[in-house]
């Protein structure tokens, strides 16, 4: 004779985009308008200071600059609870940390956190050499032939 079911019924589980998607998406976008010149990857881990949170990292990787990479910002949230979410801008010199109550708040973080005069001038600073390295070995192949 088998145990009667005891669980509720769920109902319609809605589909959540998780603050570690959202930071996928823009890791790929970055892929996209650097033409390839930078990737990015999403390093999750266990938060340094407490058991039930986990921290993402967005880690900007330039290539052709001998594989140099720099976190760009960090996420810590809850592991089951995802919002609020603290966000923290790891370009500047002081880290900056925000917090963010639900997926609209945290997306306009981590826009202005994109749109920080430091990352741009990061950004830019990567794409550009990595476009002189590529057109020093383009043109170092050209002249040896």
């Amino acid at each position: 004779m088998s145990t009667a079911n005891l669980w509720p019924s769920f109902g319609q589980i809605p589909v959540v985009k998780t603050p570690k998607i959202i930071l996928q998406e823009q890791a790929d976008h970055l892929a996209v308008v650097s033409n390839n010149f930078l990737s990015a990857e999403i390093v999750t881990t266990p938060h340094a200071s407490s058991f039930n949170k986990i921290s993402h990292s967005l880690k900007v990787t330039a290539s052709l600059v001998e594989n140099f990479s720099t976190v760009v910002v960090m996420i810590d949230h809850d592991a089951i609870k995802i919002y609020p979410v603290t966000v923290t801008s790891r370009i500047k010199a002081m880290p900056v940390a925000y917090q963010a109550t639900n997926e609209e708040e945290y997306m306009s973080l981590l826009q202005k956190i994109f749109e920080e005069r430091e990352t741009v001038e990061t950004i830019q600073s990567l794409l550009s050499q990595s476009k002189a390295i590529e057109s020093y070995s383009k043109q170092n192949k050209t002249s040896n032939r």
